[in-house]
């Protein structure tokens, strides 16, 4: 026998098939767009923090560019006449215009002509070549053949090249070694290459 269905069921059924099948066109938009992308607003991935290569050396860039901004070095090269020509001299003078201690070291060599190859103020590796400085300080040394005894002046007519390599290390994470550059000041025509006796030279790295 087949058992007959109130017809009063049949609308409230329908009803509830059609509650369940309808949305809003929003709730429809935010459903395809996570499905597009895969993952919801608070699993999008995070910038990384980490410093390659690339932006260390900037980092440690301008960590010395701010810092150097308040020292100034300069050499001061001098010629004495005497018998066979002239004693050469060299004179340094660091200030340490900064908020701290300056710390470093200090090298290079200079060369005079004629004469050997000894013939030259050479300096650097030694505890008189260690820099340590107060802030808001200048001071000015001799600058000695590491090879003779102080007072030792080289003898000729030119200085053929002078290169040096000057540094102090920057306050900051990793204390950057940072090369200071010096402003060089010498007699007209004495150095070779820089016949008005007044530049500006960079620091080599060594």
């Amino acid at each position: 026998m087949r058992r007959s269905v109130p017809l009063f069921a049949v609308p409230i059924v329908a009803w509830g098939l059609l509650a369940t099948g309808c949305g809003t066109s929003e709730d429809a938009e935010s459903r395809s767009g996570e499905n597009a992308t895969g993952s919801s607003p608070a699993s999008e991935s995070i910038e990384p923090t980490t410093c390659d290569k690339q932006c260390k050396a900037e980092r440690k860039a301008e960590l010395c560019r701010q810092f150097l901004s308040g020292v100034r070095l300069r050499f001061d090269i001098t010629a004495v006449p005497t018998v066979g020509g002239r004693e050469i001299g060299l004179h340094m003078t660091l200030e340490n215009g900064t908020d701290g201690r300056l710390a470093g070291s200090t090298s290079g060599v200079l060369r005079v002509a004629p004469g050997p190859p000894s013939n030259r103020i050479s300096w650097g590796g030694s505890s008189a070549d260690e820099l340590y400085q107060s802030r808001g300080t200048t001071v000015r040394r001799p600058v000695w053949h590491d090879r003779q005894p102080p007072g030792w002046h080289p003898v000729g007519d030119k200085v053929t090249s002078f290169d040096f390599s000057t540094y102090s290390y920057a306050p900051g994470p990793g204390t950057p070694v940072c090369f200071i550059p010096a402003t060089v000041r010498a007699p007209r025509g004495l150095v070779a290459g820089h016949p008005s006796g007044r530049w500006t030279q960079e620091s080599s790295r060594y």
